[in-house]
């Protein structure tokens, strides 16, 4: 019945942000139509001089020079906002640079990855643009920078520009001069398709989110698998806290994507959302379940231990998560490398299988499940050359696109995936030199059984001279794969609950 319910909720919230994300779609995707008459255009000119026009994003070069040579090189990112004011030929525009230096540039202080907002005006008539801004260049000191720039398309018969596909420029250059500080450049930029970038937002949303939900479904099962007996003792707290973790930073960063852009912040913060979702109500809850069953004793000890145990936790737990964020906020340059190491999720579970010497009670398809969702996630992010972060209206990641980053990934997952299958197929030590290996109870120490022995799990008598049943230190005799079924849930004896070692 719990488990419904679940389904029930990851069904309304569903379809409750499909129909979130069509609406934003549809919203941001809305344009006039060449077709329509002369007194609806009328009536939006009338508007358009109330209200300020949308932002125009353009994407291309620029270039710095200093004492005569070339002292930095980039990408260049610009958005464009105009208001009519009540004169018909000036509008009051603002503009959002942001320079991202290229590799193998020194590149001078305070532009490197930095968004500049300047305010001028824009001359209709003749496509032109000027605006002045600030940018600090340390300490208390700052640079006044001049922009001007005329915006692309074809010439009227006049010798103006005019703009093209219903008052967007196609293209825009310029210079910009900053005499305070001694420097000056030029750029040159192409308008983004601001309609194909909403479909890839929007298809980009459907997949986290899509994922996002096929994980809180993996976790779910999980949950069940473990919820009788002592099982969920054996998982590995900080496997599961390393996903949580994961998941919480990759929350975070959407959130601060979305407020930082503001362009179809919808779409970016429902998959915010949906981590948070599966960081919170799934991911925290099943660390604390595992505690938990391996803390058993102190809970049971009553509220005020419960309670220590729980700040305990909790503490350690979030505090991790403050200072992770404080190094991913300073360390964003290396996010591939951050990223790459959290992949190593599954090794704490490998480890501590193998120092229990028990099989895993992860189940098979939350290993498969969660893997393949996470590994196609990051494919997306760094294997699709026209994703959505690109540095159109989202900036570009580091190191994207990147084949080696992929198949490190890939291998990463389908190592861990693979070792962990064959610990449940040939015991938790199966790759462990026997030089390494701990001391174990051999279960296999007396081979001969009784006649009429039985095993107590199947009911079944045990063959005397078969080699597939195993002593207890206990002396009490089983079926071996008897016992191993009986151990998934409980580490005691069926017949006298004295405690047993792990099977080798």
């Amino acid at each position: 019945m719990p488990e419904s319910r679940c389904d029930l909720i990851l069904l309304g919230w569903t379809a409750f942000v499909g129909f979130n994300l069509l609406s934003d779609f549809l919203w941001s995707g809305g344009r006039p139509q060449s077709g329509t008459n002369a007194k609806t255009a009328d009536a939006a000119a009338a508007l358009s001089t109330m209200t300020p026009t949308p932002s125009e994003l353009f994407r291309g070069q620029y270039r710095l020079v200093a004492n005569g040579s070339v002292n930095e090189e980039g990408t260049l990112r610009l958005a464009v906002a105009s208001q009519q004011t009540s004169v018909a030929s000036v509008r009051v525009s603002s503009l959002a640079m942001t320079f991202v230096r290229a590799g193998g540039t020194r590149g001078l202080r305070g532009f490197h990855s930095r968004e500049m907002r300047f305010s001028g005006m824009e001359f209709a008539g003749l496509g032109e643009m000027t605006a002045t801004g600030r940018f600090a260049v340390g300490g208390d000191r700052s640079c006044r920078l001049d922009v001007s720039l005329r915006l692309g398309g074809r010439p009227s018969p006049n010798g103006a520009v005019a703009k093209q596909q219903g008052d967007r420029a196609e293209s825009l250059a310029g210079w910009l001069v900053a005499s305070d500080c001694g420097f000056s450049g030029d750029f040159a930029a192409e308008a983004v398709d601001m309609e194909h970038l909403s479909q890839k937002v929007v298809h980009y949303s459907v997949m986290a989110i899509a994922l996002a939900i096929f994980q809180m479904r993996c976790y779910l099962w999980q949950m069940r698998h473990t919820e009788d007996g002592p099982s969920a003792a054996k998982i590995s707290v900080i496997c599961i806290a390393m996903q949580a973790l994961m998941d919480a930073y990759d929350s975070f960063l959407h959130l601060c994507l979305g407020l930082s852009t503001q362009y179809m912040f919808n779409a970016i913060a429902i998959v915010a959302f949906f981590k948070f979702l599966l960081f919170s109500l799934l991911e925290a809850r099943y660390m604390l379940i595992i505690w938990r069953r391996r803390r058993r004793d102190v809970f049971d000890e009553g509220w005020d231990a419960a309670r220590r145990e729980l700040s305990w936790l909790y503490s350690r737990f979030y505090g991790v998560l403050v200072i992770g964020l404080i190094f991913i906020y300073h360390n964003l340059d290396n996010l591939s490398t951050i990223i790459l190491l959290f992949q190593i999720y599954w090794v704490p579970q490998i480890l501590a299988d193998v120092y229990q010497g028990t099989r895993s009670a992860i189940s098979p398809v939350f290993i498969v499940g969660l893997s393949a969702s996470r590994t196609l996630f990051l494919l997306y992010l760094w294997g699709c050359p026209s994703s959505v972060f690109t540095g159109d209206a989202y900036p570009q990641l580091p190191g994207a696109p990147s084949t080696r980053f992929c198949i490190i990934a890939v291998l990463l997952q389908g190592s861990q995936v693979v070792i962990m299958l064959l610990q449940r197929r040939w015991g938790a030590r199966w790759f462990v030199p026997w030089r390494c290996m701990p001391w174990a109870y051999s279960y296999h120490g007396a081979t001969r059984a009784a006649p009429g022995t039985e095993c107590v799990i199947c009911m079944v008598e045990i063959e005397p001279e078969a080699a597939r049943h195993v002593t207890a230190p206990c002396k009490h005799r089983f079926h071996r794969r008897c016992l191993e079924q009986w151990m998934d849930v409980k580490m005691e004896c069926p017949t006298c609950r004295a405690a047993l070692p792990p099977i080798q």
